[in-house]
């Protein structure tokens, strides 16, 4: 009995999560991110080229990356995770990548759809 309900506990977690990203999915592009932050290696970004945004392309989920704390701030270390990518949406200015030109706005967003957008940018690691 305790294989059948960890399986299904676990296909439910997988739908869960897949509804999440598919959220999140639309959302990046409801939210125009795409304009600035490339996921696909055959569709550039002009935009984010010349503001050198990040690229969600490739293995970059749970790496470190130097930014600047606020503009022109102490450069640190950090790791792109969940609460990295929360903060980064919600408050663009706070954490800025070294090397990166400013330019973001804070995107009018629910603590919820910054999850989905996290999960759905988060799947697409590589």
């Amino acid at each position: 009995m305790k294989p059948l309900i960890i399986a299904l506990t676990c296909m439910l977690v997988s739908v869960l999560n897949a509804d999440e990203v598919a959220k999140g999915k639309n959302l990046f592009t409801a939210k125009a991110c795409f304009t600035c932050h490339q996921i696909d290696p055959k569709v550039p970004s002009p935009t984010g080229d010349a503001l050198k945004a990040t690229k969600f392309i490739g293995k970059f989920w749970g790496t470190e990356r130097e930014v600047t704390i606020g503009i022109g701030g102490a450069v640190e270390k950090v790791k792109m995770d969940e609460k990295y990518f929360l903060e980064s949406v919600e408050k663009p200015m706070a954490k800025i990548v070294k090397g990166a030109i400013p330019a973001m706005a804070p995107l009018p967003t629910t603590l919820e759809e910054r999850k989905a957008l996290a999960a759905f940018v988060k799947s697409l690691s590589k």
